[in-house]
């Protein structure tokens, strides 16, 4: 009877050992502007356990450090974890088609307001769990570039007779000569609410001047059976994930726009 308790306290031992084993799947560092008026750095990442899901929540996490360039640890905010259900696109420059997921996807991390200046070079980000386990990564800040805010008093929703949505915004004049020096990106984004809980998450990578999303009436439909109550906003970004912008963002009260006229 021992030898078999000692057997089973062995195995649960190593069991939970591993659970609390870490990886850091991604990071970045980033300087963020908002069209409220916030800015700041920070860092965002993303932890998967032993199994390769990612975790679901920060209990256990012990500790968060990131360094800088000289090795220098920066001060951090709380860090804080979030997750989300959520839609992903893309677009196809080359053949002017759009693609979507049709099925909601689990995504978790955990972010931190870096509270000291940025500057260029290799940081170091380093993670320990409470049973003593370790990850790192490294991540390269290579510079700051000043990108502009879209407006989010231009977007206009029009739908088709489909129940298709056609979401528009006006393109700033400089974004021209910023994206013949700097290679970016634009992502829409409609984050979905049901009264004020966080529901779902919908977003597709375009082409900075592109200036217009189209989403499928099914992806449409996905949407408002998340949700009651949507926000929708703009980010653009280097590619290089160093900066990144967001347009303040623009209300929806009930349900999306299925029909025109509607």
């Amino acid at each position: 009877m021992k030898k078999l308790l000692l057997i089973i306290f062995c195995i649960l031992f190593f069991t939970l050992g591993d659970a609390f084993a870490v990886e850091i799947a991604w990071m970045h560092v980033q300087h963020r502007e908002y069209g409220n008026g916030d800015s700041f750095n920070r860092v965002g990442f993303g932890l998967l356990d032993d199994r390769g899901n990612y975790l679901t929540d920060h209990r256990n996490i012990a500790e968060v450090k990131l360094y800088n360039p000289d090795k220098k640890e920066l001060k951090l905010s709380v860090v804080r974890h979030a997750s989300v259900e959520d839609i992903f696109g893309s677009y196809n420059s080359k053949n002017s088609q759009w693609y979507y997921s049709k099925t909601w996807e689990f995504d978790s991390w955990f972010s931190a307001v870096i509270l000291d200046a940025l500057n260029p070079g290799i940081y170091w980000l380093k993670i320990k769990t409470v049973d003593g386990k370790s990850a790192e990564r490294t991540f390269a800040f290579n510079k700051r570039v000043a990108l502009p805010i879209i407006d989010s008093h231009s977007f206009q929703l029009n739908p088709d007779p489909y129940g298709n949505l056609i979401w528009t915004w006006d393109i700033p004049v400089k974004l021209g000569h910023l994206s013949s020096n700097h290679k970016m990106r634009a992502r829409a984004a409609i984050e979905i609410f049901k009264k004020k809980k966080y529901t779902g998450y919908f977003s597709i990578i375009l082409p900075v001047h592109l200036g217009y999303v189209f989403i499928p009436g099914d992806v449409v439909q996905l949407m408002n059976q998340k949700g009651n109550r949507f926000e929708l906003k703009i980010a653009l970004e280097t590619r290089d994930k160093n900066n990144r912008t967001y347009s303040k963002p623009f209300q929806v009260d009930g349900k999306l726009p299925l029909t025109s006229g509607r």
